[in-house]
């Protein structure tokens, strides 16, 4: 099926990147994949059926997809399309004589043909287009800049390949002007209490940003400002201070360790888990960071030497009666890849429990049918969905992202319907004074009289809680 001297050209239109890679390299990916994840479960059962059902082989799957994509026994000519598409920046949702290929297998495809780990700091929209081949639209450049010079953009190229052929994924990553508008706010959270790398706002828990830069930033996050981007990192110094004051705080139970991107400072998180090993009210540690969906690389290169130091430090924890829990966010099914899935079912399987956590945006996993996919697929691996936060943090440059509280509650009674109650994570509002879950701790009250678009909420908190 496959000539062993045959190379196909990938010629990416806007960033100038060409190409040549040989065929039987493409061919082995796609059969690998197919393999592998040409399920229903991965993939869909629309494709799946085109490739004949998950229990043929690899091979026999290929064939048939090449056949009903009109490319019968022509891989050459298959590929030859779907990197024509990619490369002109119509990956998204591409079609072949009817036959819908998931973003999975194209990102699948992308690893072959744009290698690479890591992750890249964008200074302007001329590297910008470079790195993700993007079509910057007449008159948008010096608005874009801006935007960049304003909001810092940094993408790993794992997500960079994700990008290509989702417009979902590249939505929460890449930038955009809309970012230029004044609506919301500078700072929507620092806690009740805030002294160095320690915030607390609920009297059992305390937060520990270790790191104040993430391998990839997101484009909705509430510390998104430059400011918050350029702080200067903690020092183990400062973690040991801040151990202290848990230490002296036997209310205390749990520690949010955070950024940024926690594990971006291995010696922060040796002294963070290394100093409250011992503090004998501390019971759970929760290690909050997104990269095992868009820079798994962090956990899985060395061999995979992140997560072995993990699953040590959590034996080590348990001997001292604590347990290590791991938070992620999850947005929409297009950023599940084999990769963040291997992590979560690794780390569940040594007994760290990973939890999932999932900011409502607009125009990218506001109805039913995403969020259903979404928590099916990392259920699947093990994970515990936690929460739903609507809407996503009311900050400057956010107000795309924005969504009515009554279409989230909406989505809510959509997966109520259609999930099982073990996978339907709690529904919850995010508000200056701390979070409150609807219908079990916090209700809408009524409108704001002056402003028909607020609404009162009721929340569990009162003056002596505080």
């Amino acid at each position: 099926m496959t000539e062993s001297n045959t190379t196909i050209r990938a010629d990416f239109k806007y960033s100038g990147i060409l190409v040549e890679i040989p065929l039987a390299q493409l061919a082995g990916a796609a059969v690998e994949f197919l393999t592998v994840y040409g399920n229903a479960q991965f993939c869909g059962r629309a494709f799946t059926d085109v490739l004949g059902g998950s229990s043929e082989s690899g091979n026999k799957k290929f064939a048939a997809l090449l056949s009903a994509a009109g490319f019968d026994n022509d891989p050459a000519g298959f590929f030859r399309a779907v990197l024509n598409a990619i490369g002109e920046d119509r990956g998204e949702n591409l079609v072949l004589n009817g036959v819908r290929l998931p973003s999975r297998f194209l990102v699948a495809l992308l690893e072959e043909v744009l290698p690479g780990h890591g992750y890249v700091s964008i200074k302007d929209t001329k590297q910008l287009v470079q790195a993700t081949n993007l079509n910057i639209p007449d008159g948008q450049q010096n608005d874009l800049q801006a935007v960049i010079e304003r909001y810092p953009v940094r993408l790993s190229r794992h997500t960079i390949r994700q990008m290509m052929v989702s417009r979902d994924v590249a939505y929460q990553y890449l930038p955009f002007v809309e970012e230029l508008g004044s609506i919301g706010h500078t700072n929507t959270w620092i806690g009740q209490f805030h002294d160095g790398l320690l915030e607390q706002m609920y009297q059992n828990r305390v937060i520990f940003l270790l790191n104040m830069s993430c391998p990839v930033y997101c484009r909705f996050c509430f510390r998104k400002h430059k400011d918050a981007r350029n702080e200067p990192n903690p020092t183990p110094e400062d973690v040991a201070r801040a151990v202290l004051h848990v230490k002296n705080s036997p209310r205390v139970k749990e520690v949010v360790i955070t950024g940024g991107d926690p594990f971006m400072n291995r010696k922060n998180m040796a002294a963070t888990i290394d100093g409250l090993m011992t503090v004998d009210h501390v019971r759970t540690l929760r290690l909050a960071t997104r990269s095992v969906a868009y820079y798994p690389d962090l956990f899985l290169e060395k061999e995979g030497a992140y997560l072995n130091y993990l699953k040590q430090k959590s034996f080590e924890l348990q001997q001292h009666g604590k347990r290590m829990e791991l938070a992620t966010h999850f947005i929409h099914p297009d950023e599940v890849s084999p990769e963040s899935l291997e992590i979560i079912s690794d780390l569940v399987k040594s007994g760290i429990a990973v939890y999932i956590q999932t900011p409502f945006l607009a125009d990218c996993n506001d109805t039913g049918p995403e969020l259903a996919r979404l928590f099916s697929l990392l259920r699947g691996a093990g994970a515990e969905l936690h929460y739903i936060y609507i809407p996503c943090s009311p900050i400057h440059g956010n107000s795309v992202y924005w969504k009515p509280l009554s279409d989230g509650i909406d989505t809510a009674n959509h997966l109520r319907a259609h999930l099982s109650d073990r996978v339907i994570p709690r529904i919850c509002t995010a508000t200056p004074i701390g979070k409150m879950d609807w219908f079990t701790s916090g209700w809408a009250v009524e409108r704001v009289a002056e402003n028909e678009n607020f609404i009162w909420i009721r929340t569990p908190y009162t003056p002596d809680y505080f």
